[in-house]
């Protein structure tokens, strides 16, 4: 594949575009079968992020889906689109109005955003990610990465015995660069596992030092629970650093 981006970079995970999709259509099939297993019932309890049911959380990936399907058939014809006709306004309403439909509907609209968004893929040449989009003004490549994303970090939201735990290294290393933005200044997290380090502090401070798994410092840093906390400073009482807006 000739191309300017350089897919293997250490902040998109350190693995190639084939590898990062393989691990895209594993988390559809998840997804999939996460669907078939909610009920009426089950659609309409709470889940960990604030005023969203497991409804909120399909009716969002299916329309982000059909989205970034849409992302890719306009790019592959030299155009560009608005990720959603109306912008945020209309997801958030789309969200609001509709996630309180029958679960069977709900299941159908996860099924046709994840259908298209892989016929869309399976479309593009060679060179197709590096075409530019809207979605943050960026190459496709930049929805690749935000579906990989997306696709876990929700997962883990439905609550169906998939954790962030089960994240891989490549995936858990991502989301810490991608995020690493959440942090204040002065802090530094430590993956006790892997080595890897990320830091916002002055070279001539001490910085706040959280260490913890890769996995556990993802899971903070992106907002989802895990059996293990990370830990600042190296004490559990400590209160770890106040994470800021979501890039």
């Amino acid at each position: 594949m000739s191309t300017s981006i350089d897919y293997t970079a250490p902040e998109y995970g350190g693995v190639d575009v084939p590898e990062r999709l393989k691990e895209i259509r594993a988390a559809h099939d998840r997804l999939r079968a996460a669907a078939a297993e909610i009920t009426e019932e089950g659609a309409r309890e709470a889940v960990h992020l604030p005023g969203w049911t497991r409804g909120h959380v399909l009716i969002h990936l299916a329309d982000l889906s059909r989205a970034f399907a849409r992302q890719a058939r306009y790019a592959a014809e030299g155009k560009s689109v608005e990720v959603y006709d109306g912008g945020r306004p209309t997801r958030d309403r789309r969200i609001e109005e509709l996630h309180g439909e029958p679960v069977a509907w709900l299941r159908e609209q996860l099924e046709e955003g994840l259908t298209a968004l892989e016929e869309a893929w399976d479309a593009l040449g060679p060179d197709g990610w590096e075409l530019p989009c809207s979605y943050r003004n960026s190459p496709l490549f930049a929805t690749q990465l935000a579906w990989w994303r997306e696709t876990e970090l929700h997962t883990v939201d439905l609550t169906i015995g998939y954790g962030s735990a089960e994240w891989s290294t490549a995936l858990s290393s991502h989301v810490v660069s991608f995020l690493k933005g959440r942090l204040p200044q002065g802090v530094v997290l430590h993956a006790e596992d892997t080595g890897q380090e990320w830091s916002t502090a002055a070279e001539d401070a001490t910085p706040v030092v959280v260490r913890g798994s890769l996995r556990a410092l993802a899971a903070w840093i992106s907002g989802r629970p895990h059996p293990a906390l990370p830990v600042a400073d190296g004490d559990p009482a400590a209160a770890l650093p106040e994470l800021t807006a979501w890039p």
